[in-house]
């Protein structure tokens, strides 16, 4: 995670405390959010593409329409997992040393947007404790696949480039090395979503659970513990509470 960054968390407010007394996170399963799509449409958290890799298929001339009819136009795979997500702005890309104040009141508007349930911000002091402490309890699951956990930052893109992209981190990024170009591709879609959802600048945490895992997420409702974190959360109760937090990070580091 790139150091100045500032990162923040949309917490629900009627789950704060376990938030920050217990250090409670919730990692929704990409399964969730598209089913979420499915009842209610692509809006809010719903997103049918969500860790999907969506291969386009594109016939030569060879074949007429007539031979190529029936011939599937793409192919969804997809591969377990579960996700937490922070919002991150890094200095000099979703923002630049000199704050822009404009990206600050959009993200600040589009958190606070969604009325559906109260919401309160949360800042931290330092997240790369909060981070070490994430990968450490992720650790403690058995996996499937050739992680037990990835992370990183989401690309957005064109909706017909998601599936290029995603190759193009399994070619590239090297966490991916000695992983099946497929597989890799697969996995790696999980941090590409559609450039709509681009003004959440989300940061990822993904877990690939197996079977015991999942049921053990599934007892305590898709939440994993990581402590107390009174020491770390800055609750920010307004959007100058949020450009004070910002010229922090970006001015000090």
């Amino acid at each position: 995670m790139k150091t100045g960054s500032i990162i923040l968390k949309l917490v629900d407010t009627r789950y704060l405390n376990d938030f920050i007394k217990y250090g409670e996170l919730h990692f929704g399963s990409t399964q969730t959010y598209r089913d979420i799509e499915n009842l209610g449409g692509n809006v809010g958290i719903g997103d049918k593409d969500e860790g999907v890799f969506r291969p386009r298929f594109e016939y030569s001339r060879y074949f007429s329409n007539e031979s190529s009819k029936g011939l599937p136009k793409e192919m969804a795979f997809r591969f377990p997992a579960n996700i937490f997500c922070v919002t991150q702005l890094r200095p000099g890309i979703e923002t630049a040393n000199i704050i822009r104040y404009d990206v600050i009141r959009n993200l600040y508007d589009s958190l606070m947007s969604d009325t559906n349930y109260p919401r309160t911000i949360v800042a931290f002091q330092d997240f790369n404790i909060v981070s070490s402490r994430i990968k450490k309890e992720l650790g403690t699951f058995s996996g499937l696949g050739p992680f037990k956990h990835l992370e990183s930052p989401v690309h957005y893109v064109d909706t017909r480039k998601m599936a290029e992209k995603a190759q193009n981190i399994a070619k590239k990024e090297s966490v991916y090395e000695g992983v099946p170009i497929g597989l890799g591709s697969i996995l790696a879609a999980n941090f590409v979503k559609n450039k709509k959802f681009s003004g959440e600048y989300e940061y990822r945490f993904a877990l690939f659970p197996n079977a015991g895992d999942s049921r053990r997420l599934r007892r305590h409702h898709d939440n994993i513990r990581i402590g107390n974190l009174e020491s770390q959360a800055i609750i920010i109760g307004s959007l100058n509470d949020l450009m004070k937090e910002v010229k922090v990070v970006f001015d000090v580091k």
